[in-house]
């Protein structure tokens, strides 16, 4: 069967729309060209679920470009779409392409965070396979994010937020993990701070 076949196959178990569905034809094109041989199931279920279960997108991943390897200090160039729908690059320096990709989407987002559990599996065997990363963060006390300051007490600077994507490249699969995961965070501060907002007016 055909990839639209085995996309519409998954629209029940995922309660996949015509726009989520379509994203996920768009990235399983680009994948299947990189993975000779083609994507099984268990390739599109982790595309799927990377596409559907990924929070809404603040900022959502346009391409990730990196340079690495002996006597050479690792770089990632990262695209990001803003939420005002303006593209924007910028590149990193780490100790590796992924933590390079990291600090290069910490800049763009303007997010500080400590990652706590970085984690790569296999989809299925062989050198091309598809790579499901997962990653969890939290906020950095005093750290910004999206042009407001985290100034929270107690348990609240404890919050943890997760993320997982999926690729061939697994720099790109990192970068679209810890995205999620920084997305989840954006959001998260924008509902504490309306939150305290309306508490404000109505304590006035």
């Amino acid at each position: 069967a055909g990839m639209f076949d085995h996309a519409v196959a998954f629209n029940n178990r995922y309660e996949v729309d015509s726009e989520k569905l379509n994203a996920v034809f768009v990235r399983f094109k680009e994948v299947a060209e990189r993975k000779k041989g083609g994507l099984d199931d268990d390739d599109l279920e982790a595309l799927v679920a990377d596409e559907v279960y990924s929070a809404q997108a603040l900022w959502s991943l346009k391409r990730v470009q990196v340079a690495t390897g002996s006597d050479v200090v690792p770089t990632a160039t990262v695209a990001l779409i803003g939420p005002d729908g303006v593209e924007r690059q910028i590149a990193g320096t780490g100790t590796g392409p992924v933590d390079a990709a990291y600090k290069a989407i910490d800049a763009l987002t303007s997010v500080r965070v400590d990652l706590l559990t970085y984690s790569m599996e296999a989809v299925n065997a062989g050198i091309e396979a598809l790579a499901t990363t997962k990653v969890v963060v939290k906020p950095v006390q005093g750290g910004a994010v999206s042009g407001t300051t985290l100034h929270a007490q107690g348990g609240e600077m404890e919050r943890q937020f997760s993320g997982s994507g999926s690729d061939t490249d697994i720099v790109v699969s990192s970068a679209r993990a810890y995205l999620a995961a920084v997305n989840k965070l954006i959001r998260w501060n924008m509902r504490r701070e309306a939150s305290e907002q309306v508490a404000e007016v109505e304590g006035a």
